[in-house]
């Protein structure tokens, strides 16, 4: 199986897990009356075990992560946002810095909400705060239980792991690039010194090494093999071992540096290491020594990941949920983090246009990454009939968010109906290219297309019938088997089977009978267009186009006249909407 073929089953088993069932102590959601820039009153749902945050930077995509941290019990978002002379945090009691959030609760047996605020006596001290009717939370049940106070439930008890790519450094790459006047002479020679003693820290596999009564060591071990397994896979290569060691070996006392010393073949440290090896090892240690049911949180983890190791470690983390029912939000610029999520696994951060960050509840991996500014590479491609129907569709296309309207693509396809189901369908479902088909609703023939899971297997010999009476014609699909009569039958059966499905997905139609029909009904809803057939709903759009005009427009000033009539007709116009709708559909699954 190839690495994007475990992504898509992962993501298929992920989509069945719920809160409780098996996710204990799960944020459901999180709602942000005030918090730094956020804009007041939004809300994230968690509808997913893997959250991407995507946004620029300076968004607010570390700050909801920072909030994350302070959720849980025994936890506070101080550790990360704090009042300084140059950064105040402007509050007051009566209205402080919040926030509120849900989580599955055991032994109430559903969601319960909890809610923090920068008050009290300690400065940037976050506390549990009582229930707020006028913050928009949930009332408080009857009834007692386990955790519930008089006017609050207290925050939710689960292990957190944060760990910021940004600042995975190895402990030479922190010296040597970073750590200037720090005395102890050269620096080359102070590295030597260090370089030594880490050796022999190693070689000896000390647990302790004392410098000034100070104790150096912290982690000293060779990684297990179901770690160097992890990391392995991540990097795309084969390592003997790996020993890892936490220490501050060198000078300046910062606390604990990571230096990871390598065996493939010959040894090297992590002065020879990538910085992608220093930072995938870390990580795997961390997420796999985690709890069950612990809330991770990850910064920017594509840092120093090549594009191959970013998929792989988002197969790590999936398959990390599988196993032990974690709940993962992390934030990302990259598409490898993205593709394949579902599109409510996706949360957009943007600019409301008042300094603060608006957070869109669902998107696909092309619109949030055209929101940074990088043009979509595979535009979903909507195939219509004309170009009376194109135009409706790109104007439909105007009411809809900026990033999704740049991925999508409206064409008019020659040969109509028939060639474009007939064809051009089967060829996109053999390609797989994103193609979607849009057709008057005159061409539809029954309210659904069957589903072929629903088909048994004895029924298949009268698959040909039942595609044509539902289609109004047999499709020419793109079969193997040759000369083997039996292969080439079980093929045919597969394709037809794979285009009924594909045909669900792909095929919608527009919600009258005739393109004609949306812009006459728009304008004149009393004349009851709808009830016209094709020859006299054509005349009736040319003496709307022409208006006063004697002269007849001709075909090509019809479409010019329509483009200007249908910019006129309201987005919230009931066809409008139900066109747009089917595009959402298309857009996000």
């Amino acid at each position: 199986m190839s690495k994007n073929e475990e992504i898509i089953a992962l993501v298929d088993t992920l989509k069945n897990f719920a809160p409780g069932k098996p996710l204990k102590h799960y944020i459901t959601h999180a709602t942000f009356p005030r918090f730094k820039n956020i804009e007041s009153g939004t809300r994230v749902d968690f509808e997913f075990p893997l959250t991407a945050l995507v946004g620029a930077n300076g968004i607010g995509k570390s700050s909801l992560l920072h909030a994350l941290w302070g959720m849980p019990y025994g936890h506070s978002t101080s550790k990360f946002w704090f009042s300084t002379d140059l950064d105040p945090i402007e509050d007051s009691n009566r209205d402080p810095q919040r926030y509120f959030y849900g989580y599955w609760h055991e032994g109430f047996g559903g969601v319960v909400e909890t809610r923090k605020a920068r008050i009290g006596k300690k400065q940037d001290y976050w506390e549990p705060y009582r229930w707020s009717k006028s913050d928009g939370m949930a009332p408080m049940p009857e009834g007692d239980f386990e955790g519930k106070a008089k006017d609050r439930w207290n925050p939710v008890r689960r292990k957190v792991v944060y760990i910021n790519f940004r600042a995975l450094f190895g402990s030479f790459d922190r010296y040597f690039y970073f750590d200037d006047d720090l005395g102890g002479g050269n620096k080359r020679d102070v590295m030597l010194r260090a370089a030594r003693r880490l050796k022999t820290v190693k070689d000896d596999i000390k647990q302790s090494y004392k410098m000034g009564r100070r104790e150096r060591i912290f982690e000293n071990r060779v990684l297990k093999p179901y770690e160097l397994t992890e990391a392995s896979r991540i990097l795309g290569r084969s390592y003997d071992s790996a020993h890892l060691i936490r220490h501050s070996l060198y000078p300046g006392n910062r606390g604990r540096d990571l230096s990871v010393v390598f065996k493939r073949g010959a040894e090297y440290s992590e002065a020879f290491a990538g910085s992608g090896e220093i930072a995938a090892v870390s990580a795997v240690v961390d997420v796999l020594a985690a709890d069950e049911y612990s809330l991770i949180l990850l910064d920017e983890p594509e840092t120093s990941l090549h594009p191959g190791a970013q998929r792989s470690m988002l197969r790590f983390l999936l398959d990390q949920i599988k196993l032990k029912k974690h709940q993962i939000i992390i934030s990302t610029h990259s598409s490898e983090f993205l593709t394949g999520l579902p599109h409510e696994a996706i949360k957009v951060f943007e600019d409301n246009g008042k300094t603060q960050s608006r957070i869109l509840p669902r998107s696909s991996p092309a619109a949030a990454l055209n929101r940074l500014g990088r043009p979509p590479q595979n535009k979903r491609r909507v195939l219509v009939e004309d170009s009376l129907a194109e135009q409706l569709v790109l104007h439909a296309a105007k009411g809809l968010d900026p990033g999704d309207r740049e991925t999508l693509e409206v064409k008019v396809a020659p040969g109509g109906a028939e060639s474009i189901l007939k064809y051009l369908g089967p060829a996109a479902m053999v390609s797989g290219d994103e193609v979607f088909v849009l057709l008057d609703g005159d061409q539809k023939k029954v309210k659904e297309f069957s589903d072929p899971a629903q088909i048994a297997p004895a029924e298949h010999a009268q698959l040909d019938s039942r595609i044509k009476q539902e289609l109004g014609f047999e499709p020419q699909y793109h079969i193997q088997g040759g000369r083997d009569e039996a292969a080439h039958k079980k093929a045919k059966i597969k394709a037809q089977l794979s285009y009924l499905a594909w045909l669900r997905k792909h095929l919608d139609f527009f919600p009258r009978q005739l393109p004609e029909h949306i812009i006459l009904e728009a304008f004149e809803p009393t004349r009851r267009h709808s009830d016209a057939g094709s020859i006299d709903a054509k005349a009736a759009l040319k003496k709307l186009l022409s208006g006063s005009a004697e002269i007849e427009p001709s075909a090509e000033e019809v479409t010019t006249l329509a483009r200007f009539k249908i910019a006129e007709i309201p987005q919230d116009n009931a066809d409008l909407t139900t066109i747009r709708e089917c595009l959402q559909k298309w857009l996000h699954g």
